[in-house]
């Protein structure tokens, strides 16, 4: 077995799909090359489920690594050079760093982008590694002649004073500043009359009490109540200053990050799990409270430290010194926890995320469930995480039980050695005892600040790996990013699909669509058929900018569509797909979406060429029936209905129909498709269906197999020919002899 002779850096992964690239990162910082996880992920075509070995094997050999997936045994793993990456669970990528002794046992170090580094004994390495199969597999790695050392990390956007939420933060205090300058300003009063309490204690003690001086006791007495007062006040109205300037730095905050999640490509969402991006939002709070209250916290306790530190200094320096000291100690008590705290709350962000997910599926499934009679079995599997979580919890109560303990211990100590010099000094006529109090005063004042400057350091962490997370969100590139051509101004004529093929992101897919081409007239109906799988939905969603195509182009008149700003490609379009969803809301919230101004005439024409009418008119409220996850329940064919009124209320130059009546009665069909027909005159017009009610009035009819084209032609053609389409429409669309 070859010796580790180099160091490994180790790399989290960010999510659930990171594994492959954070153990192809830490590979090559092994072989002198350091690169960013960001960098790396940018080669990978990354799925909800990652990537698989292929993929890893092919980003790895760009950048001038060889790997060599093994099927091997546990006798067989000492004779592969380390660190080496191992396909871990079937279903995971951690790397294998080094195998040791240790009391006569096996034990293998093991860098888990998940969890962190972890040692396991042979038996547990085993069972995990290969699980029920004979043998487990490992992937090999070395460098070839194209292979190059260096470090190409350099300025990282995800660096927390890199990152868009502080320059937006920093942006939001400049355009503010006098707001923010009158809050220090009142912070300065609170804060300059907390500092001169300590010397009226001494002067009440050492002048009024010891002298039996009323007079100045008196004196001294109301100087202290108006520094209270002003204290208290001063304290009071920078709070509430403070506290409306950040609701609208946190408002500012949501919406960048919002609209940045508006920006980004369909396929985020594709290969994200959802409770995933959740979490990122939640994630902005950490930040956003980061950079607004405690950096204003940190300010403050510093200020404090200081200032106290100096009066410290003014009573004894010997206190001073050793207060100094024991601080410190804190401080590094602290510093020596920080990587494994990191490291569970990586861990604790892709559980979280797992459990969300089952939970979210358990509620909104649960008809499923009880119909399958799979209730112990979805109840076992939210515990199982749950159980795994808990574990983390526990290791992150562990450990911050040994932080709070250490730096309480720290604190207590300081108190005691504090009190106990004073007495000495006392005894020996070197300190009075306003001087004690005082100083009793000053250490209590600067237990609050140091604690806090301790605190500070793992909210410092912890909002530096939710920026790292939400930095997954700023890093992604745009939808439009490199478009130029703006279609506001201008009206498409023809739509033109050039040899156009496409796959999903994975190594392991097969292409969907294989050089598909065909013209859409203006004005006219073009159904597109198939079977199902055979890309019918896949190419509806390329013609409405969702994906980009692997070859070929799609041609609007005479702009490629890659190089047309989408969303002003889809507001041309009205859309119904088969996935449409109905949104929390009112019936007419859902129909008019996104026009803010309701156009009544519109909105009653929708819903009769829709057939909702006659629903809707029959509710108490009407057009303001709440409906989705807040309101009444709706069949699949009302939903449709509502998914079409709203197409046609946005009366676009384009219609897009995915399945759009599957779900309706034939007599509801018939009733909607006659009332289209009219509304489809002068409209470009593309459907995609199964019955043959919907498309034999198609002006052209594309029949797709196998991602292929197979036919295209009229009805009457395609039936006269007897080929793909007449058998299609034999079996499935109900043509009969």
């Amino acid at each position: 077995m070859l010796k580790l002779s180099r160091s490994m850096r180790f790399y989290h992964q960010l999510q659930s799909s990171d594994c492959a690239a954070a153990c192809l990162a830490m590979i090559l910082s092994y072989h002198g090359k350091i690169c960013t996880l960001e960098q790396i992920k940018k080669l990978f075509q990354f799925t909800r489920i990652g990537v698989s070995i292929q993929d890893l094997v092919d980003v790895s050999q760009k950048l001038g690594i060889n790997m060599s997936p093994l099927k091997i045994s546990v006798n067989e793993i000492e004779e592969i050079p380390l660190p080496a990456i191992l396909y871990w669970k079937q279903d995971h990528f951690i790397v294998l760093e080094k195998i040791s002794k240790k009391r006569n046992e096996t034990v293998f170090n093991l860098a888990d982008p998940a969890y962190g580094k972890i040692s396991l004994d042979q038996e547990t390495f085993i069972t995990e590694w290969k699980g029920n199969n004979e043998k487990g597999i490992i992937i090999h790695s070395e460098p070839n002649e194209e292979f190059s050392e260096g470090n190409e990390v350099g300025k990282s956007k995800n660096a927390l004073y890199n990152s868009v939420f502080f320059k937006e933060a920093f942006n939001f205090v400049k355009d503010n500043k006098s707001k923010y300058m009158l809050s220090f300003l009142l912070i300065a009063i609170s804060l300059i009359a907390n500092w001169f309490i300590p010397f009226i204690f001494q002067k009440v003690i050492d002048l009024g009490i010891a002298k039996k001086d009323l007079n100045i006791v008196y004196v001294l007495l109301a100087a202290q109540l108006i520094l209270f007062i002003s204290n208290f006040f001063s304290d009071f109205f920078s709070q509430i200053t403070l506290t409306k300037i950040n609701f609208k730095l946190s408002i500012n905050l949501k919406n960048k990050l919002l609209k940045k999640l508006m920006l980004l490509p369909i396929n985020y969402f594709d290969s994200n799990l959802n409770t995933e991006t959740l979490q990122r939002l939640g994630d902005q709070n950490r930040v956003q409270n980061f950079l607004t209250w405690k950096g204003i916290e940190f300010v403050l306790n510093v200020c404090n430290i200081i200032i106290f530190g100096g009066i410290l200094f003014y009573f004894s320096r010997t206190i001073f010194i050793i207060y100094f000291i024991l601080s410190i100690v804190s401080v590094i008590w602290i510093l020596f926890f920080l990587k494994r705290r990191a490291t569970i709350e990586y861990a604790m962000f892709l559980r979280q995320s797992e459990n969300n997910n089952h939970i979210y599926e358990f509620v909104m499934n649960m008809p499923e469930i009880k119909i399958n009679d799979a209730q112990t079995y979805s109840i076992n599997k939210i515990l199982q995480i749950q159980e795994k979580l808990n574990t983390l919890e526990l290791r992150s109560l562990f450990l911050n039980t040994y932080q709070i303990i250490g730096v309480s211990f720290i604190s207590k100590l300081k108190e005691i050695i504090s009190v106990g010099i004073c007495a000495l000094l006392i005894i020996d006529n070197k300190m009075t005892l306003g001087a004690l109090l005082s100083i009793s005063y000053v250490v209590g004042q600067l237990a609050g600040p140091v604690q806090n400057l301790v605190s500070f350091i793992k909210d410092t962490q912890d909002a530096d790996i939710s920026n790292k997370r939400i930095g997954e969100i700023y890093n992604t590139d745009n939808e439009d990013i490199n478009k130029t051509m703006s279609l506001a101004s201008k009206s498409i004529e023809n739509i033109d699909l050039q040899n156009i093929s496409f796959k999903y992101p994975g190594n392991y897919n097969p292409f969907v669509l294989k050089d598909v081409s065909f013209k859409i007239p203006k004005n006219s109906i073009t159904a597109i058929v198939g079977s199902s799988g055979s890309g019918k939905t896949t190419l509806l969603k390329l013609l409405l900018s969702y994906y980009r195509t692997s070859e070929g182009q799609i041609m609007l008149d005479d702009h490629n569509i890659k190089d047309v700003y989408s969303n002003e490609w889809r507001t041309k379009c009205g859309i119904v797909l088969q996935d449409g969803h109905i949104f929390s809301g009112t019936i007419a919230e859902n129909i008019i979406f996104s026009d803010e101004a309701v156009d009544y005439e519109k909105l009653d024409m929708a819903a009769k060429i829709s057939c909702i009418d006659s629903f809707i008119d029959s509710l108490p409220m009407g057009y303001n029936t709440k409906i989705g996850n807040v309101g009444i329940q709706l069949s699949g064919g009302q939903k449709q209905r509502i998914l079409i009124a709203r197409a046609v209320y946005k009366n676009p130059q384009f219609i897009f129909f995915d399945e759009a009546t599957s779900a309706l009665d034939a007599e509801n069909e018939r009733m909607i498709h006659d009332n289209l027909q009219s509304f489809f005159v002068g409209k470009t017009v593309v459907v995609v269906a199964h019955r043959l009610s919907t498309v034999k009035n198609a002006d052209q009819i594309i029949v797709l197999k196998n991602g292929e084209i197979a036919e295209i032609g009229n009805h009457l053609e395609l039936v006269y020919n007897k080929s793909d389409y007449y058998n299609l429409i034999k079996n499935q669309l109900e043509l009969g002899n």
